[in-house]
């Protein structure tokens, strides 16, 4: 507010200074200035008090009338344009005032106020007025934006700085707990001594040929030994063992017993061990995630008002030059490089602007195309609201799938889902359940949901795999798994990052060559970990991506039917990705005799030009 008073200031000192600026027996300046702050629409009525006093002080009788009469009538013209609802432009306005100027002249002549050989010095002042006025409106609106844009940008919330200490703290935490996941355990050998010190503290001990037996290169030890060996490998003792043990010990039934029922717990406590330390894996990975999730909100986009200012102070002129009220921008840029603009927009007539329109407007006084974000309002009111638009991507993505239900199954046990999140990122996700039916849908169809939920709440596509295996892993109450084969486009980039766990191969095909993308990796929640590296591919206007799961290629009647499926897809015509995955699957059931031994389905996205 005081930055604004100050600003005031300055503008009404520059009128009063151009009321002391004589032409030619005129004050044009006085005029254009008027006309040139005036239709900034900053504090109107403080400046054209300010302005008319001024006026009055300074300006001679003659001049007074002339201009004061002049800027009235032109102020109620523009007045009442406005009332009805009629838009008028900057340009408009100045040439409106120009005329008006001339206008007043000429009445002047009428009643012998002034003399009619000035009348050619008229109309080069009211040209010189809506010229000059025009022109120096703009300067004028940036001086007044650069400061609205200041006090704008303190107002946006920032991040703590602590964040970034949580972030490593968490960060460290993790590897803490990688490190206790599985310390230096004990190996064969170890076990071996283990069990044969166990022996010996339970038979042996009491037994009073202790020392006759064990003595450095006695031949109990030896046996005793090979004894604990056989057990380990789960292995039947030799004959010839046997008579060696009987011979030398009086309590050797007793010692091969107890020997199996001390191996039995050794096994059940490293059972319980491994699940111990698979616990600590996962718990290991959820922080790990937390701490990646708070780096991506701290990275994922960065306020520019600062670097943008020239942009926004240029696209708030326009945007009030055809009717629009801009309270608010800002200007955010993203990693990949892709801007976003959030502004708060209301009409100024009363009149309704279609947001195509303000497209159309965006995309003339910036050098970059822009979108509309898919929450905006169609329509921009006199109510203001919040709009987001987001520049232009290279690509767009569709997607289309073909489906075929296993013989004598009602439901497919495969699920997919595609969709567009974060403005210009296309999400598809197929997910393949454990056997067939309805049993195998809910699995699968869970694990398509939980993953479009992580990723349209904000989390990123290696975080989201990572709680949905511990979830699936602690929430399970039988083992059964569903793989995923899921894929992120930015459409500004066109880079596809391919993400699969248990999944089938898929197809990149290009103009040229078709690209076969295959990982191997267990199923969601078989085991605490899951492997989240992606493969990274490149698409541009006219390629494909291909997802099968297993049906469609696993009961093929050739000897190779991933390059069986490579090349097909290859011969195959461009067309839209429904038709594209239908001839996939129609061309398949020909090798298959046209038994469907196990669901098929192929999903397919296309890129296109945006």
């Amino acid at each position: 507010m005081k930055r604004d008073i100050w600003k005031l200031i300055l503008l009404v000192l520059i009128g009063a200074v151009l009321c002391h600026v004589k032409m030619m027996g005129c004050y044009p300046f006085v005029a254009m200035w008027f006309v040139a702050v005036y239709m900034e629409e900053f504090y109107r009525g403080t400046f054209v008090t300010f302005m008319y006093l001024f006026m009055a002080l300074w300006l001679p009788i003659m001049s007074l009338c002339r201009y004061g009469i002049s800027l009235l009538v032109w102020m109620v013209v523009v007045a009442i344009l406005g009332r009805m609802h009629l838009h008028v432009k900057r340009l408009a306005q100045s040439v409106l005032a120009g005329l008006v100027m001339v206008g007043v002249y000429c009445g002047g002549t009428v009643v012998s106020l002034v003399g009619r050989d000035k009348l050619p010095l008229a109309v080069l002042e009211g040209m010189l007025v809506a010229g000059a006025g025009l022109l120096v409106n703009h300067p004028v609106s940036l001086f007044v934006q650069w400061e609205a844009i200041g006090q704008r940008r303190q107002k946006v919330p920032v991040l703590p700085t602590g964040v970034e200490n949580y972030k490593e703290a968490m960060t460290g935490l993790a590897k803490c707990m990688t490190e206790l996941v599985y310390p230096d355990g004990e190996d064969a050998a170890s076990r071996k001594i283990s069990l044969e010190q166990e022996l010996r503290h339970r038979i042996c001990a009491p037994c009073q040929r202790w020392d006759c037996c064990f003595g450095q290169g006695g031949d109990m030890a030896v046996v005793l030994s090979a004894l604990a060996e056989s057990v380990e490998k789960k292995e039947a003792i030799s004959r010839e063992m046997q008579k060696k043990l009987f011979d030398q010990c009086e309590r050797a039934e007793l010692l091969v017993q107890e020997a199996v029922n001390v191996f039995e717990k050794m096994e059940l406590n490293l059972s319980w061990y491994r699940r111990l330390c698979e616990h600590r894996e996962m718990i290991a990975g959820q922080i790990d995630a937390m701490a990646k999730v708070m780096g991506d909100c701290m990275e994922e986009e960065s306020l520019c008002d600062d670097k943008e200012s020239w942009r926004l102070m240029q696209i708030r002129y326009h945007l009030r030059d055809v009717g629009l009220r801009v309270s608010k921008i800002h200007f955010y840029r993203r990693k990949n490089g892709s801007g976003r603009m959030v502004m708060d927009l209301a009409t100024r007539w009363g009149s309704c602007v279609t947001i195509k329109e303000v497209l159309g407007h965006l995309d003339g006084c910036s050098s970059c195309r822009w979108i509309s974000s898919e929450g905006n309002r169609s329509i921009v009111g006199r109510d203001k609201a919040t709009y987001v638009f987001l520049q232009k991507p290279k690509i767009m993505c569709s997607y289309g799938v073909a489906k075929m239900v296993q013989t004598g199954q009602e439901i497919s046990g495969d699920s997919f889902r595609a969709g567009r999140c974060d403005g210009c990122k296309f999400v598809m996700a197929l997910s393949d359940g454990m056997g067939s039916g309805p049993q195998a849908n809910r699995e699968s169809d869970t694990v398509v949901d939980m993953f479009f939920r992580f990723v349209e709440s904000g989390f990123s596509v290696q975080v989201a795999l990572r709680l949905m295996n511990a979830a699936m892993i602690f929430g399970a109450d039988a083992e059964r798994f569903s793989t995923l084969d899921a894929c992120l486009v930015d459409e500004y980039t066109g880079i596809v990052d391919i993400y699969k766990v248990g999944a089938h191969v898929s197809f990149v095909k290009r103009k040229d060559s078709v690209e076969v993308v295959g990982a191997e990796s267990l199923p969601m929640g078989a085991r605490a970990t899951v492997d989240t590296v992606p493969h990274r591919s490149y698409l541009e206007e006219g390629d494909f991506l291909v997802m099968v799961t297993d049906g469609v290629l696993e009961y093929l009647h050739v000897d190779n039917p991933v390059e069986v499926l490579q090349d097909m897809i290859e011969e195959m015509e461009s067309a839209d990705a429904a038709t594209f995955s239908r001839k996939i699957i129609e061309r398949m059931m020909l090798f298959t005799g046209g038994v469907v031994q196990d669901d098929m389905t192929v999903l397919t996205l296309k890129a296109m030009e945006r």
